[in-house]
């Protein structure tokens, strides 16, 4: 068999990017020690992280050093360590964090990355495979680790908010519905800035009871919560239905039971937002966020990222009308308007 000379740069550069798997390490760490919290204030000694921390000051300091190394956090003499605007998305209830994302995906996900083989040869999840249960059921049985995820989202959430605000025009709607709107902070932003407008968060029993408390003051006349599985019923009525992170969640033939759903609730003339990232159908050999994002799905849960082509032929499917995308900024998430015509 005729092979291809190896390029010592290509073997550096192999070495560089398994290198991104030991930062991460890092990154863990520095989240589960509340290091960006206790740098808030200002810049601490090692010593002084490692007695906070009660951690063993030499290693502390080796995972800093790492850390700073790649931008996340900053040394200076003395061994003293201060917080900058990377570091600082690690902090613990702030809006933006990454801390909770972190620590889903490098605790109860993690395995399932080193099992991807098993997906490709079987067709099955990995995280099925290592936990013995389905992702949702491992959180409804862990509802403390399913929290965490939850605020993980939140988290995320934080980065593309604005954009959603900012490109998509909310005031013609008088009713909407977020399915699968977890603790609601989507629907709290975009009443925020509606003040005609009526809302309503529509998930699961065990997400539910949370979200209710988590409702603002001011919206509680505005703001409601509906329970129920989007695989059954969801609310009729609206002139606006949302879903954000729902759909890569599952497999083409289970979103097209979600969006027949969504169908039957809809009046004619109601739009649907599919808010998920879209891959481009012509970014061959290009980086792609939803392209490592698609490992997640395939490590974990039924679903994919996917095109707008693949988006197109659901969407047909379920006897929903395309009508636009819209960027909002980041790759991590588009909006795909939809129409009940």
């Amino acid at each position: 068999m005729k092979k291809q000379p190896i390029k010592p740069e290509s073997t550096f550069k192999m070495f560089e990017i398994l290198g991104g798997l030991w930062l991460t390490g890092c990154v863990k760490t520095a989240a589960e020690l509340n290091i960006a919290d206790l740098l808030a204030a200002g810049p601490k000694t090692i010593s002084l992280l490692a007695e906070e921390t009660q951690s063993h000051e030499t290693q502390l300091y080796r995972i800093m050093r790492a850390l700073s190394s790649a931008g996340i956090f900053e040394e200076s003499e003395s061994r003293t360590f201060a917080l900058n605007d990377l570091g600082a998305a690690l902090q613990t209830n702030v809006p933006g964090t990454a801390k909770n994302f972190i620590l889903t995906i490098m605790s109860e996900h993690f395995p399932a990355y080193g099992d991807l083989t098993y997906a490709v040869q079987t067709g099955k999840i990995p995280f099925d495979h290592i936990h013995g249960k389905s992702l949702w059921e491992f959180y409804k049985e862990y509802p403390e680790i399913g929290e965490n995820f939850g605020k993980g989202m939140t988290g995320m959430s934080g980065m593309e908010l604005k954009g959603i605000i900012e490109n998509y025009d909310f005031t013609p709607y008088k009713k909407m519905v977020d399915i699968g709107g977890g603790n609601g902070v989507m629907i709290h932003t975009i009443l925020d800035n509606t003040p005609n407008s009526a809302g309503i968060i529509f998930d699961e029993a065990n997400v539910i009871e949370k979200t209710v408390q988590m409702i603002p003051d001011r919206l509680k006349e505005r703001c409601s919560v509906a329970i129920g599985s989007f695989f059954d019923n969801i609310p009729e009525g609206a002139d606006l239905y949302m879903m954000k992170w729902i759909i890569h969640d599952w497999s083409d033939d289970e979103c097209v039971q979600i969006l027949k759903n969504c169908y039957n609730a809809m009046p004619k003339g109601a739009k649907l937002l599919i808010i998920d990232a879209v891959i481009p159908d012509d970014s061959y050999n290009q980086p792609h966020m939803a392209k490592l994002l698609d490992i997640v799905m395939m490590s974990c849960l039924t679903g994919r990222e996917r095109s707008l082509q693949e988006f197109k032929m659901i969407i047909e499917k379920s006897e929903l009308q395309f009508n636009r995308l819209i960027h909002i900024g980041t790759e991590a998430k588009s909006i795909i308007e939809c129409e009940k015509a």
